[in-house]
């Protein structure tokens, strides 16, 4: 297992976050991006690889946003052969645990998808929970943050995916490395590989409108059509590992084969109690007669 990252003063962390508080449905996920997030070390502290953090993209809220991230992963996939290890993506961690890397080249309008003639880019997602993944420009180019918060937040900034494995290392670890008054971290933090998959969604419009419509329901009071980070902690081998140890040490089938073999004994006791207490009350009849 990979020993903690330093940290500083902690700002985030997952002990706070409420797992039974019910969020605004997610959107269809159209992209889905797993980043292997690496915090570099010096000679005396070598690297220590992080447990995957998983991205889902909302192609329907934001097509050309989510498609400018995921060509971005696409261009890290053999990152982890990298030359110089010293390189920094992850290069500023906010006040508010919010981690921003450094810019990047949008992809071309002409290598849009065919999404972007369906959906208009908007602002109908907010930073309105802890992984939340948004997309800022200006002159110097893109820039995307990770937000290990959920607070109101005034900006420019686009979401267009939310973290939905690997929050609470992400929460935890990376959010607190130690860093100096700007919030530049001591040591580079570094994306060694990227892995990518599209959720070929059968009817885009269809399935927009169906979430438009759970979203509405929850607006209405229906909070059970909502959404809890609960499943968003862990990385799927780790969640996988938690549910496992948890059903060995719950599962009723142990208790109820424990039952069934107390039952066996008793059953043999009375159906050969003679047998048993006969040859037992016999020795101690013929002990007597001596």
């Amino acid at each position: 297992m990979a020993s903690p990252l330093p940290v500083d003063n902690k700002r985030v962390s997952s002990d706070s976050l409420d797992l039974t508080k019910k969020y605004a449905p997610e959107p269809p996920t159209t992209h889905h991006v797993v980043l292997g997030i690496v915090f570099t070390g010096t000679d005396h502290d070598p690297r220590t690889e992080l447990a995957p953090i998983g991205i889902d993209l909302y192609g329907t809220m934001v097509p050309r946003t989510a498609l400018n991230f995921y060509q971005y992963a696409d261009t890290k996939k053999s990152y982890r052969n990298s030359e110089n290890p010293w390189d920094r993506d992850l290069d500023r961690i906010l006040p508010t645990g919010a981690i921003e890397s450094v810019h990047f080249s949008p992809s071309p309008a002409e290598e849009t998808s065919d999404m972007a003639s369906l959906f208009q880019e908007n602002f109908g997602l907010t930073h309105d929970r802890p992984g939340r993944v948004s997309m800022a420009s200006d002159d110097e180019g893109s820039k995307f943050m990770i937000w290990t918060s959920g607070m109101p937040y005034e900006g420019d900034n686009v979401v267009f995916g939310q973290v939905t494995s690997g929050l609470k290392d992400l929460m935890d670890r990376v959010a607190n490395v130690k860093k100096d008054e700007n919030g530049k971290p001591d040591q580079p933090i570094t994306i060694s590989y990227t892995s990518m998959s599209v959720n070929k969604l059968p009817d885009p419009k269809r399935a927009h409108e169906q979430y438009l419509e759970s979203l509405q329901d929850y607006q209405n009071g229906e909070l059970d059509k909502g959404v809890t980070l609960k499943t968003y902690l862990y990385y799927d081998n780790q969640r996988d590992l938690e549910d496992t140890e948890y059903n060995q040490l719950h599962h009723p089938l142990p208790r109820i084969m424990l039952g069934i073999s107390a039952l066996i004994a008793c059953y043999a006791v009375a159906k050969y109690r003679k047998r048993i207490f006969g040859r037992f009350s016999s020795k101690i009849i013929s002990i007597r007669e001596d």
